[in-house]
């Protein structure tokens, strides 16, 4: 009678929990601590999606759909005078433009950056698992092609209306600022933190 060993995750690919986690404890020091309870809930949703026999392109619409959720819920909006600054001088002793831009973007986009380092622990998992950790085959590469076409259709949809709606009364107050969000969203969210850490975690988790 043969015994079945039972499947534990790749040593690097279970070290992507382990930089979930301490990103989760980053996370929680840089939000509203009214915040602090979505991580929980965050928690639990990607266990569950981990349970789910998901295609790459699956779980990735999921996570486009969570970062954004994810991100109005915790008080996120597209005005400028959302933006929290609360927590944008942590462990800065003064003025210096690069930490503080930095941190004040992790503090606004918090669980949007939560879902980016799970997405690369759950497709780095599903990479090993299926054999499957070379490009063009790379769960990696759909989930990255998948998040580039949703960014894609996100910003010619907002240079259409702003384009569009350019004499409009509420320009300033509401289509510019929703045009500096769309910056943030694509050039910091996307190609610096889904593209660029994601794809850093994944390659971690892949080794």
């Amino acid at each position: 009678m043969s015994h079945t060993t039972p499947a534990h995750p790749p040593p690097l690919s279970a070290a992507l929990d382990t930089i979930r986690h301490l990103y989760t404890l980053l996370a929680v020091t840089q939000s509203r601590a009214v915040n602090i309870p979505l991580f929980l809930l965050h928690d639990v949703l990607q266990r569950f999606l981990g349970a789910q026999r998901l295609a790459p392109a699956e779980l990735s619409a999921a996570v486009v759909l969570l970062q954004h959720v994810a991100f109005f819920a915790a008080g996120g909006t597209n005005a400028i005078s959302s933006i929290d600054l609360s927590s944008a001088y942590n462990g800065v002793a003064g003025f210096r433009a690069g930490p503080v831009a930095l941190l004040t973007f992790v503090s606004n986009w918090a669980a949007p950056i939560y879902w980016a380092v799970a997405a690369a622990g759950l497709l780095a998992r599903r990479s090993r698992s299926s054999g499957a950790g070379d490009a063009p085959s790379s769960p990696y590469v759909a989930h990255v092609a998948v998040l580039t076409l949703f960014a894609t259709a996100a910003v010619a949809a907002v240079m259409a209306a702003c384009t569009a709606l350019r004499t409009h009364l509420f320009v300033w107050t509401v289509f510019s600022p929703k045009y500096l969000y769309c910056i943030a969203w694509e050039l910091g969210m996307h190609l610096g933190v889904n593209v660029g850490l994601g794809g850093l975690l994944y390659g971690l988790g892949t080794l």
